[in-house]
């Protein structure tokens, strides 16, 4: 089976993969040397009428939801062509971030639309990579060949944008899916030219064993993350305290920090210093949960030289010291910071109690195979109308009916047209955390401070579209709701 990289970007109405929708689909399959394969693929995706979009994502990305509604494909139409074409056996799907962004919109749509959220970048030899924490430790260990921007403030910077700008890369239109993409490819092509050890040696760590190989064999490593400063380049040295294997996870330490600061608090005192909080001056806890499932940027100290140590102010002698330290109670301490992460995640789960709609509950849990074995049969049952589908699950049963409504709304009967138009109602006019109030009130500020013509025509559009959604949903609401 040949593999081939596919390139992707995504135009959306807002930063949450669970509440917000995508507009816009662009990508390029290329083959392993970065050569394109076949025609570009270019999809809007049509909004629905219970999703109102963020205008600031609107002006960033210049899409008009009324053009949207105009050229856009339905959710449903959008999965069943990722899935049979896009999603291809050897696909490694690969973006700019995105593994913490792209990718759970990809899921979440899937999840919606009765496939299965996951495997379309694991099964079949498929995998993810992202180019962004490459593009992060190139700069950091080898930037030779390369032109390094920096941003306005004088900080480093390793936006889309400004790479392709420094090194002369053709990127048509920031912030329009396609282009977007493919200034993508040229930014790995330059890479690959430049620094192809690096380039190859960080595309085998997509692979989990290959990743968990390294870091048992490691009692520290290099490590490339957004979590650290762009004045170290994002780029540190950590101590690995514990990995799981079964969790997909790795505990691991800023060598930088004291360690003698951390290592004899309590767990409560771990779990309050590891807890964001800008209102406490003491020191957070320098420790991070890497995400093996992330396509993590690590690497080994032997490929430190002198240059990178300047680069990344780090102090051999101190971080040497500090890993001594911790070998010395890395048991106890990793023992303890298991208790202080499960600490964690229990407020977590508290502040995440509320109840949400069953389109933004895909992390609930594990859908079981008995239910997932029967979303084709749900599609086809909105599609045409079949023999109803009853999952095991209710989550999955209040989906199906949502899915319905959006996707085939001339299929639903009086009393499901009643129970749609009363769900839109409810999520974007009721209540004090009211959607469409908050967007108005948002495009009447925006309109005293935006003088560019078309971004006023935009904003326009969205206030159609919002007032639409009005006339149709919510007309019959009392003056003060709306």
């Amino acid at each position: 089976m040949s593999s081939s990289f596919f390139f992707y970007d995504l135009e959306t109405t807002g930063i949450s993969a669970a509440r917000d929708r995508i507009m816009q689909f662009g990508g390029q399959r290329t083959n392993l040397n970065l050569n394109s394969i076949g025609d570009p693929v270019v999809i809007d995706i049509r909004l629905t009428p219970d999703i109102l979009p963020s205008p600031e994502a609107l002006l960033i990305s210049g899409l008009s939801p009324l053009d949207n509604l105009k050229n856009g494909i339905s959710e449903a139409e959008f999965s069943a062509v990722f899935n049979s074409r896009i999603a291809k056996p050897g696909t490694i799907f690969i973006g700019f971030n995105n593994v913490r962004f792209d990718d759970e919109f990809i899921r979440y749509i899937n999840y919606r639309n009765f496939y299965d959220a996951y495997s379309w970048h694991w099964k079949n030899s498929s995998s993810r990579w992202d180019l962004l924490d490459v593009i992060r430790m190139t700069r950091a260990l080898r930037p030779e060949g390369i032109n390094w921007p920096m941003s306005e403030e004088g900080k480093p910077s390793n936006t889309l944008e400004l790479l392709t700008a420094a090194n002369n890369l053709k990127h048509l239109r920031a912030h329009d899916a396609l282009s977007d993409a493919l200034a993508t490819i040229e930014v790995a092509k330059l890479v690959k030219q430049k620094q192809p050890k690096l380039f190859n040696y960080l595309l085998s760590l997509r692979k989990k064993a290959t990743l968990v190989k390294l870091i048992k064999e490691n009692e520290a490593l290099i490590y490339t993350s957004s979590h650290y400063s762009s004045e170290v380049l994002h780029t540190t040295v950590v101590a690995v305290l514990t990995q799981d294997e079964e969790m997909g996870t790795a505990l691991v330490y800023d060598l930088k920090e004291d360690a003698s600061k951390f290592l004899d608090l309590s767990i409560e005192e771990l779990t309050s210093r590891w807890e964001y909080d800008p209102t406490r001056p003491r020191p957070r806890l320098p420790v991070k949960t890497m995400k093996l499932n992330r396509c993590p940027a690590v690497a080994p100290l032997s490929v430190l030289d002198e240059a990178a140590i300047q680069r990344l102010k780090l102090n051999m002698t101190e971080i040497a010291k500090n890993l001594s330290l911790i070998n010395e109670q890395k048991q106890e301490f990793a023992k303890k910071l298991k208790k202080a992460a499960a600490n964690l995640d229990k407020k977590r789960e508290k502040r995440q109690a509320a109840i949400k709609p069953a389109d933004e509950r895909l992390y609930d849990k594990f859908i079981s195979r008995a239910d997932s074995n029967l979303f084709p049969k749900a599609r086809i049952y909105a599609k045409e109308n079949t023999k109803p589908v009853t999952f095991s699950e209710a989550r999955l049963n209040n989906l199906l009916k949502i899915y319905k409504a959006r996707n085939f709304f001339e299929k639903l009967n009086e009393e499901e047209i009643k129970a749609w138009k009363e769900y839109v109602r409810t999520k974007l006019f009721d209540g004090e955390d009211n959607p469409y109030k908050e967007l108005i009130t948002s495009l009447d500020a925006l309109d005293k401070l935006i003088k560019d013509k078309q971004n006023k025509k935009l904003l326009k559009d969205l206030r159609s579209y919002a007032n639409n959604i009005l006339n149709d949903y919510g007309a019959d609401l009392p003056a003060e709701d709306v």
